[in-house]
């Protein structure tokens, strides 16, 4: 359980700081209003989920390839599909945004 949470709590952190520097961007280039924050936060919300989910998975995954264990490689190989999933997903959603985040207008 120990472990768990500790790789919880890993994978929060480092999707926080995966998603950081667009909120620091956004925050810079775009003013906050009422009307844009529930979008602000469903948007990054959203990408540090992705982001949260990809190292969840990322983690056993690493742990196997690093033990040499292949034993179960249906396991390796649906773990592999659903981080490249994530990724493109993850960048899909980056690349949409990226005007927003620099500050271009009318970028929706």
């Amino acid at each position: 359980m120990k472990a768990i949470t500790k790789d919880l709590s890993t994978a929060a952190l480092g999707s926080v700081l995966l998603v950081l520097p667009f909120a620091i961007l956004e925050a810079v280039n775009t003013t906050l209003t009422r009307q844009n924050a529930r979008g602000f936060t469903v948007l990054f919300g959203f990408l540090w989920l992705l982001a949260a989910v990809f190292l969840v998975v990322l983690m056993p995954v690493m742990r196997s390839v690093r033990a040499g264990n292949a034993a179960n490689p249906l396991r390796l190989l649906l773990g592999v599909a659903v981080l490249l999933v994530v990724a493109w997903v993850w960048g899909s959603v980056v690349a949409d945004q990226m005007p927003c985040f620099l500050g271009v207008p009318n970028c929706d």
